[in-house]
């Protein structure tokens, strides 16, 4: 039985946002190259931009982080993100704009990312 693509999606993002804190940030570690000072600075940012709920936060840590590996995928070709200082904010505020702009051009609420709200 093939497992479609996107039911894939949804086991990658579903399955990680469920485990416990620590195993939570190891697998961002193993999946995303992410250390913890650097996890720590993402949800506390999304967590002081309004994003309260940690399910919903972790969600939008996902889609962010596999912002940041396509975007070092395809522009930089690095394997783990790299941050002057300063750029995590930087990259979380541009993600953000990115993510408001994709919202505002779909009809009726649906994809929307970030976790806006409507």
């Amino acid at each position: 039985m093939k497992v479609s693509s996107e039911y894939k999606n949804e086991i990658h993002t579903e399955f990680p946002i469920h485990l416990p804190d620590k195993k939570f940030v190891d697998w961002c570690l193993e999946n995303f190259s992410i250390n913890r000072g650097v996890f720590n600075v993402i949800d506390n940012w999304f967590f002081d931009y309004g994003i309260q709920h940690i399910v919903k936060r972790r969600r939008i840590i996902i889609q962010y982080l596999d912002h940041l590996q396509t975007y070092n995928h395809i522009k930089v070709k690095r394997k783990r993100p790299q941050f002057g200082k300063g750029g995590v904010k930087q990259s979380l505020y541009y993600f953000v704009g990115k993510c408001q702009n994709i919202n505002n051009s779909q009809n009726k609420g649906e994809g929307r990312c970030c976790g806006s709200q409507s």
